[in-house]
């Protein structure tokens, strides 16, 4: 192998082997810095079609309440569209007038790649105390006769700082206009909403992306309420009903949001924690801009890294990737703090697998994997 040309990418595909020591308990803190709130910043994420009433398979993703590290797995997963996320200046979005003047100072721009390129905006202002205030919302896809929602008070989307075992809540009232048809007749009726929403960072551990590989996360568990009310006849508002939604979040340093599984609607409580396996959005970011880490997608990228645990040991394999002449596999014991990488071994092409029978022995630490390709001549 020439070392002088050769160009390495490395995917942290890393797996876990579950029959050995504990995962390290290295639990992260997020903060106002690692979420999305400076002009030009964006990210891009794989979700399921949002018109679509279809579910989402996701058991087995979610994870459980635990006080133990969790690997959660989401290289894998629906995507009918694309949503791109950028963030603007409120003062240079074309619906921004009323949001800029009760306050808010950023507008995140969601565009849905894919279907209908259907735009929205969410604005908010970043507060060094209490993190994220939402000001409202403008999203046609919501109503098509009032897009626009103004939020009284601001609500606290997430706090300035982050940490596993923190719990927030929130509440604030939007207008909005309810499409009603009944004997061919459509109308739209004027409604109030008063949104509640309670977030607690229930796990932690380490999660896999698309193209992006192994981040350390926390898991927020966050139960929404919409209580509606209905203004028919112009007397007034009128209880029309409860709304629950569970919302599961992981947020990772340097990447904010970087998945999503949000429940179907409920009715009442309690609320399925394992959504029933189902769910109705799966987001799962793939590249993002961010002024402290930057990655995009790219074709050199070693992906379909598996592992099959068994009496001999770790079986791990990967796709085959053109033009790299040589595969090293390395792995790691710790993903706290400076990650050490260890050869385990190397392989040519046509070869793309390796046996690990360490990991099959009593009382090993558990291990963690990537591999590195080569590109170029042997």
């Amino acid at each position: 192998m020439s070392t002088n040309s050769a160009l390495r990418r490395a995917l942290s595909c890393a797996a876990a082997i579950l029959g050995g020591a504990a995962v390290a308990q290295a639990q992260v803190t997020i903060t106002n810095a690692d979420m999305f709130n400076q002009v030009g910043q964006y990210y891009l994420a794989y979700a399921n079609d949002p018109n679509s009433t279809n579910t989402v398979d996701v058991s087995g993703l979610l994870g459980t309440s635990n006080s133990v590290a969790q690997f959660w797995d989401f290289t894998t997963g629906p995507q009918d569209v694309t949503n791109r996320y950028d963030y603007l200046a409120a003062t240079n979005t074309p619906y921004g007038a009323d949001f800029v003047a009760a306050g808010a100072q950023m507008a995140q721009q969601l565009t849905s790649e894919g279907t209908t390129n259907a735009l929205q905006w969410l604005y908010f202002k970043v507060d060094p105390v209490s993190g994220q205030l939402d000001h409202g919302f403008y999203d046609p896809s919501f109503s098509p006769a009032q897009p626009e929602s103004l939020f009284t008070p601001p609500l606290q989307d997430w706090p300035a700082s982050i940490h596993y075992g923190d719990t927030w809540s929130g509440t604030t009232i939007f207008d909005s206009m309810y499409p009603f048809s009944f004997g061919g007749l459509s109308t739209n009726y004027p409604d109030q909403v008063t949104y509640t929403s309670t977030g607690t960072v229930d796990a932690f551990g380490y999660v896999t992306l698309p193209a992006i590989g192994l981040l350390a996360c926390l898991r927020v568990h966050e139960v929404v309420e919409y209580d509606i009310a209905i203004n028919i006849d112009g007397s007034g508002y009128t209880p029309a009903g409860t709304a629950y939604v569970l919302n599961y979040y992981w947020l990772a340093p340097g990447h904010g949001i970087v998945v999503q599984i949000v429940s179907q609607q409920y009715s009442s409580l309690p609320l399925r924690e394992d959504l029933g396996g189902q769910a109705a959005t799966f987001e799962r970011m793939f590249a993002a801009y961010h002024p402290v880490t930057t990655t995009t997608p790219t074709t050199n990228a070693i992906s379909g890294f598996k592992m099959t645990l068994g009496g001999t040991g770790a079986f791990l394999y990967w796709k085959v990737l053109t033009g790299v002449s040589s595969y090293t596999v390395e792995y790691t014991t710790n993903l706290a703090g400076t990650i050490t990488w260890q050869p385990l071994g190397s392989v040519t092409p046509p070869s793309n697998f390796m046996m690990d029978p360490t990991a099959a022995t009593p009382g090993a630490p558990v291990r963690y994997y990537r591999v590195v390709g080569t590109l170029g001549p042997k």
